[in-house]
């Protein structure tokens, strides 16, 4: 009978270690040099729950132009919405953040992409004004639970 309990405790044991290195495992952080070609980036925050996950990037910058704030929001339902702010430091003719977006599994599988989503013609000043803007998309339900929002890749250019 003390077998028994032996292997309980060890299951438990590991079971306890493997949800300890789970919540361990932070979240990265992007950024890219201004005039840099951008890479994709990871998120500086993210955060799961039942029927939805979301992330955010804090700070990202290419060329003159700057995002601050970008979240993307997934849900069970297929449902998923991008917002962010937006200015550019300098430009002529009005500059236009692109952003798109790939989820991935645990293991590195690519499920699906959103976007190329596309901010509003921004302009310069002093101080520079802040365009909040957003998206909503559609994708496909199956494929929520197999997201791993961490692992999720913004694509951006301006």
């Amino acid at each position: 009978m003390k077998g028994n309990f032996w292997g309980l405790n060890a299951v438990l044991a590991i079971t306890a270690a493997g949800a300890a290195l789970l919540a361990s495992v932070p979240a990265a952080q992007a950024s890219v040099p201004t005039g840099a070609h951008p890479s994709p980036a990871s998120p500086a925050r993210a955060t799961s729950t039942l029927d939805e996950k979301s992330a955010v990037w804090d700070e990202l910058h290419v060329g003159d132009c700057q995002q601050d704030n970008g979240t993307i929001v997934i849900r069970s339902d297929g449902t998923g919405d991008w917002s962010a702010d937006t200015l550019t430091y300098h430009t002529v003719f009005g500059d236009i953040w692109h952003s798109s977006f790939d989820f991935y599994t645990t293991a590195g599988f690519h499920l699906f992409g959103v976007g190329t989503f596309d901010s509003p013609h921004m302009n310069s000043g002093n101080p520079p004004p802040r365009y909040h803007w957003g998206a909503h998309f559609l994708f496909n339900p199956a494929d929520f639970n197999g997201v791993d929002i961490f692992k999720t890749m913004q694509h951006y250019s301006c």
